[in-house]
Formats: C-alpha cells, sequence, structure tokens
C-alpha cells in the first residue's frame, strides 16, 4: 500500500499514475514485495510446515496449492457473529459434500483460524468426529476421520473462531471519524484472490463454485449485509440475527460481509433489481454520481449480454478501509470511498470519469467473472481486462461527449510504454501459487488486455463479438471457463481463426511495429517486435495482425481489412491513391511506422481529416519510434510543426510528453532553443484558448486549457 498526500492509493491507481507519467518515456521497473502476514495461534494441532502429504493418507492430486478432488462442496449454511468492540468472531459451517472415492481425510482450506470441532454426517449415518491437523505452510486444514467417507452426499460441520485483522483482507475491521471525532468500527471483507479462508473453512479456489447461505448475528444497532437479499430478521439473546437469501452458484472469493452502522439511499429499481448506495453517516450527499452510473451501467450490461442481472439485489458499499479501488462481490460490491462517492458539483472531471470507470468495471464483473469465472488464477487476466473493456463501452454509452474510448488511448500508451521493455510479460503466463497471479494487477492485463479484446471486436465486428460474448456466457453460466473458451465461442459465430489470432497476442511478450511503404502500386506491410532497445539477436516473433486501412482516393475513400500473419506481405492499391492511413480507428495494439512518401501524403492532406484517435496514435506512434532509435529526431520535431491548430488534449499530452523528454536530456547550451522551439509550437494553441473558460464549451477543452 502506498500513502501520500493524506490519500492511501489502490495497486492499479498507482500503475496507472506511473503509466501516466511514463507513457511516452523509457518506463521504470515496479517490484512488488509480498511480506506473509501471522497466523493465529490454534489450539488445534499444527501440522509441521517441511512434513509432506503422504500419498497413504491422501489419494488424489499432491500439488501444494490445488486441492484435491475427492471431495467437492455444493453448499455453505455460514453462520457468523463478529465482535467489533474485541476485533473476534466466532463461526459454524454446514458444508455439503459429495465425496467421490471412499476417503478418510478431508483437506480444505483454513488460515489464521481456530478450529475447534469437525464432524461429518451422511445419510442414515451417525456422525464422524475428525481430528484436526493445521497445514501452516499450505495455508489448510486435515480433517482425519477414524472411519472411512464412503461415495455420497455429506454435511461436514465445522465451529471455529478468528480476528477480525488490520490486514484489509479475510475478515477484517475498518474504523472511521464521524462530525464529532468519535471513532467508530466496522467489520468487512476482501477475499480475492484467497482470503477467503481467514474467514471461514472452505474449498477457496474459484472452480469450487457453491451455493452461499449466509447468517451474520450482530449487535441490534448495527447493519448487516452480504451478497443476497435479507430474508428475515430476529432478536435473539439480545443479538440481531440477520438471514439471507442462498446465492447463486458462485466462488468462494465473491463472498461478502460488512457490519456496521451504514446507510443507505432508496432504492433504484433495474428492471426487478433494487440497487442501492451505502455510506457511513454523513456521507450520503456524495451518492447521486455513483447511483447514476450504476444504474445505466447495469441497464447497460443486461442488454449487452442479453441475460438478466444474476443476482437479487445489488447494493454499492463505500468502505473507510479498503485495499483496491473495488470488489465486484456479487449483489455487494465493496468500494473504496473515492471510488464510489464523488460531489457532483464539484468534483473534477477525472474524479467523475474514475468514479464512472470503476461502477461500470465493477458491474461488468456481475456476468463475467460472477456468473461466468476462471477455472484458475492464469484466468484472472481475462476477467480484468474484459472489465476494462466493458467498463470503456457502458460510459462510452452513457456519457458520450466524454469520447471515452479517445482518452482511453492515452492509458493505452502507458501499456505500449510497458510492452516495449524487453523484460516484459505475456498478458498470460502459468500460475502456480495463487500469489503468483498478483503480478497479472498491472497495467499490461488491465490496458493491454482491453486494448486486444478492442482491436478483436473491431476486427470481426462489433455485432458478432457481442453475440460470441453472449454465447460464452449462456455456455458457461453458473461454472468456469479458460480463456480458450471465450475464443471459441468469437470463432463460432465470427467464423474465423479467433483462437489462433488471439494466441499471438495472449501467449508471447511485446507488440510488434508495422513497417508501412509504398513500392509502386503495392502497399508493402512488415511486422517485427517493436523494442526500445535493440534485440541481439532479433526476435523472430510473429502476430496475427488485424490491420484497418483507409485509402483516400481524392475525395473518395475505399477500406481495407487484412490480417497479417507474416514477417511481411504486399497488397494491390488503385491508382491515383492520394493517401493511405494503416490502423484506421486506431484500435490496433501495434506501433505503425509510415515511412516516406506516406506520412508527406497523410500530412498534405490535411490532418483535419484523420480523427482524433488517428491523430494520437500518428503522432504517439513517431514519438516512441524516435526514442527506440527508428526515427531521426529531425523528422520529429518537423511533424510537430503540423499539430500547432491541434484542439485535442489528448494529442497534446504526448506532444508535451516529449517536449518534457528531451527538456531533461537537453545540454544548458541547447536549452533557449529548445524553449523558443516549443513556444513556436504552442502558443497558437494559448492565443486561441485563451486563459479563461467559455461558456458552452466541453469537458475535454477545459481539461485541454488546464
Amino acid at each position: 500500500m502506498f500513502r501520500g498526500n493524506e490519500r492511501s492509493f489502490s495497486r492499479r491507481e498507482i500503475l496507472w499514475d506511473l503509466g501516466r507519467r511514463a507513457r511516452f518515456l523509457l518506463p521504470i521497473a515496479i517490484t512488488y514485495t509480498l511480506v506473509p502476514s501471522k497466523s493465529v495461534d490454534g489450539t488445534t494441532t499444527a501440522r509441521p510446515q517441511g512434513e509432506d502429504m503422504s500419498l497413504d493418507d491422501l489419494p488424489g492430486n499432491q500439488d501444494p496449492y490445488r486441492l484435491p478432488r475427492h471431495v467437492i462442496p455444493t453448499r455453505y449454511d455460514l453462520r457468523l457473529e463478529p465482535d467489533l468492540t474485541n476485533a473476534t468472531f466466532t463461526g459454524q459451517a454446514t458444508i455439503t459434500i459429495t465425496v467421490k472415492q471412499i476417503t478418510q481425510t478431508i483437506l480444505l482450506n483454513a488460515v489464521e483460524l481456530v478450529l475447534q470441532s469437525a464432524e461429518a454426517e451422511g445419510a442414515n449415518q451417525r456422525p464422524l468426529k475428525a481430528g484436526i491437523e493445521l497445514e501452516q505452510k499450505t495455508q489448510r486444514a486435515r480433517l482425519s476421520f477414524q472411519e472411512p467417507l464412503r461415495p455420497g452426499e455429506w454435511r461436514l460441520r465445522l465451529a471455529f473462531q478468528g480476528k477480525l485483522n488490520d490486514q484489509l483482507r479475510g475478515f477484517y475491521r475498518s474504523t472511521y471519524k464521524d462530525d464529532a471525532g468519535t471513532v467508530h468500527t466496522l467489520a468487512a471483507t476482501q477475499f480475492e484472490a484467497t482470503d477467503a479462508r481467514r474467514a471461514f473453512p472452505c474449498w477457496d479456489e474459484p472452480d469450487f463454485k457453491a451455493v452461499f447461505a449466509t447468517t451474520l448475528v450482530v449487535d441490534p444497532h448495527l447493519i448487516a449485509i452480504s451478497n443476497t437479499s435479507i430474508t428475515s430478521e430476529s432478536i435473539e439473546n439480545n443479538k440481531k440475527v440477520v438471514r439471507f437469501a442462498d446465492t447463486i452458484t458462485m466462488s468462494t472469493y465473491l463472498v461478502v460481509f460488512v457490519v456496521g452502522r451504514m446507510e443507505a439511499t432508496e432504492p433504484v429499481w433495474v428492471g426487478k433489481t433494487p440497487l442501492r448506495l451505502w455510506t457511513v453517516p454523513g456521507k450520503q450527499p456524495l451518492t447521486s454520481f455513483g447511483k447514476d452510473i450504476a444504474a445505466a451501467s447495469l441497464k447497460f450490461f443486461e442488454d449487452y449480454y442479453g441475460i438478466p442481472y444474476p443476482g437479487d439485489k445489488l447494493d454499492l458499499l463505500a468502505i473507510p478501509d479498503f485495499a483496491s479501488g473495488a470488489m465486484e462481490n456479487l449483489g455487494a460490491i465493496t468500494f473504496r470511498e473515492t471510488a464510489l462517492l464523488v460531489d457532483q458539483r464539484t468534483g473534477t472531471h477525472a474524479e467523475l470519469e474514475r468514479v464512472a470507470d470503476v461502477v461500470a468495471h465493477e458491474n461488468a464483473h456481475m456476468w463475467f467473472g460472477d456468473l461466468v469465472t476462471m477455472a484458475w488464477w492464469n484466468g484472472l487476466w481475462l476477467n480484468e481486462a474484459f472489465a476494462t473493456f466493458m467498463e470503456m463501452l457502458a460510459v462510452d454509452a452513457w456519457k458520450p461527449e466524454w469520447k471515452r474510448w479517445e482518452t482511453f488511448s492515452v492509458a493505452r500508451a502507458a501499456a505500449f510504454s510497458v510492452d516495449g521493455l524487453h523484460s516484459t510479460r505475456p498478458i498470460e503466463y502459468p500460475v502456480d501459487a495463487p500469489k503468483d497471479a498478483d503480478a497479472m494487477f498491472d497495467i499490461l492485463t488491465y490496458e493491454k488486455g482491453a486494448s486486444v479484446l478492442r482491436m478483436l471486436e473491431q476486427h470481426i465486428g462489433r455485432t458478432v463479438f457481442r453475440d460470441g460474448v453472449r454465447q460464452y456466457l449462456r455456455t458457461h453460466a453458473y461454472g468456469n471457463a479458460d480463456t480458450k473458451d471465450l475464443w471459441i465461442a468469437l470463432g463460432t459465430i465470427s467464423r474465423q481463426p479467433v483462437p489462433e489470432l488471439m494466441d499471438s497476442w495472449i501467449f508471447q511478450p511485446g507488440f510488434p511495429l508495422v513497417t508501412a511503404e509504398l513500392r509502386r502500386q503495392h502497399l508493402r506491410l512488415s511486422q517485427q517486435r517493436f523494442t526500445y532497445l535493440k534485440q541481439e539477436p532479433e526476435s523472430e516473433q510473429l502476430w496475427q495482425i488485424p490491420v484497418q486501412i483507409r485509402l483516400m482516393i481524392g475525395d473518395r475513400i475505399e477500406h481495407r481489412r487484412l490480417l497479417l500473419t507474416e514477417r511481411e506481405t504486399s497488397i494491390e492499391i488503385p491508382a491515383g491513391v492520394t493517401s493511405v492511413l494503416v490502423n484506421e480507428g486506431g484500435h490496433g495494439f501495434y506501433r505503425v511506422r509510415h515511412q516516406a512518401p506516406l506520412l508527406e501524403q497523410l500530412l498534405d492532406q490535411g490532418l483535419d481529416r484523420l480523427a482524433a484517435i488517428e491523430r494520437f496514435t500518428l503522432v504517439s506512434d513517431a514519438w516512441a519510434t524516435t526514442v527506440a532509435g527508428l526515427t531521426a529526431l529531425p523528422d520529429y520535431l518537423g511533424l510537430t510543426a503540423h499539430f500547432t491548430s491541434e484542439r485535442d488534449k489528448n494529442v497534446w499530452a504526448v506532444l508535451l510528453e516529449s517536449f518534457s523528454f528531451l527538456n531533461r536530456i537537453i545540454v544548458p547550451d541547447d536549452r533557449a532553443a529548445l524553449e523558443a522551439f516549443v513556444r513556436d509550437r504552442v502558443m497558437p494553441a494559448i492565443k486561441i484558448l485563451g486563459w479563461d473558460p467559455k461558456p458552452g464549451e466541453s469537458d475535454l477543452v477545459r481539461q485541454l486549457r488546464g
């Protein structure tokens, strides 16, 4: 966790900030240090850390990170009683399990819990008590029975207790001060990736999906919230007992409990779903904007996916202490307060955009991630990349004047910077231990992953892409899927080799540079891996690159699409072509180098013929190839002269970043010349914009002035 300016930032926000600072320069390396937390000393037997499991006492897979599949959970009946004053909780779990083969051993996940008792009861059988051993190293509990459990359905009953920790994971405590300065405590959960095991014993892997029926026992003056609607409340022994409806079949990391003093907005109905925003007392006036985008995006996703929202209600909860930006718990999404609450009257455009993005992102997960879940953590990138892609679609549909896809191009440029390093990684890579997936919470997952999905959508067509997503969700609803399952669905609908195309983008690092040049009446396209520093020997990597081309023939426009799969190819172009733009629309996740005279033709035609995102891509690619030594600096500086009348803030972001970079590396004797050069480039825009806002101008113009 990074702290600065009296505000805490999530890992994703830190990466975004670093990406913004480095997006047009050589990126810096980011290293994560993982500090293990202390375990609660239990009264049950702790298995020595170095002791291996014996094949004689447990059948099946001995992977230290994957539980064996001879016992499968199907339902959890949970009862938890948190004590906010003493920061502890007690619990009971009745887990319905299916025993696949005869066994005397059950292995499940538990850590920082004291397991007090365990017994299993089968149909028409007396309860069998189990001995309990805790395996701290593998975060497991081993239950050993004196008699064998035969194949069939059993109920496993467990009693346990734990601590409400201060580590912002598992079942933890969060504090805040009211207007009078009084400190209050609430309890909340954060279970992704593998911290449900800190709150209750469970099969804490994404493909062990089950139904959860939760009961929370709390002080009468507190509010209790979980994934589903409340079915009953009663007072027992001076405690409020809150029972919740059954969830859909889902993974453990999506379970949520929140207990404390909370206030809710009046429900807004989106179809059959009541939607509310929850805050600590006194912050309800900051909910209106978040509620608007929550309702709009939920409706958008129901229409896009063609499947009703899978929960029975949707709560969005602003938590005072929250490590991530937000967490997509089905039916009860938890947020950092700054990612959900904003004053719509005084908030900056960036603050409003951030809230809209995060809310839409988490709502998108209700289907893609919750209804259909990755089988293992190597698929985490697709959950996050797809939700990022969908947040852009939803926010762009809600606020088209924000031109969200154009501003996303800036974030994509940050991913280009990281991915241009020799040390970059593939989007998807093998994950053994769940902590190995921590590295996926980075700019390559969110921005590169979403950009590659956008490129695919534009290649096969928006409607075809949407229909493929619908088929994928219908096929795997309430279950698990791998990356290839989505590609197969998209390939089936589009009748194109989507799996082969996408494998080249997902499983190898980096991205290509496409060089375009004219050779008589042919356009020659070639590909090579783009890197800032030259590789020795040169990379032999190839991508299947969806290339969209726009040909200007006088006042007539022609569009060409092709899939560049070889090192180079040539296409014939008609006579009279006056300009050629490769990567029309700027959707491709690759750099383009338009060789002379193609670049001169584009400039001669006038940059006003290019969309803002195309102008951004043109200058961004030119600056990147300059940094990489593939374009001469004088050529880039000459190119910038054509942008003095530019009014798009994203294009200016590239230009100003490049000037700033040159200012940092230039020798003192040349600084005066650089300053005069920069004044020449920026003064025309400054004179037109002025220093004061004008009536009726857009938010984007105001941002450009800023």
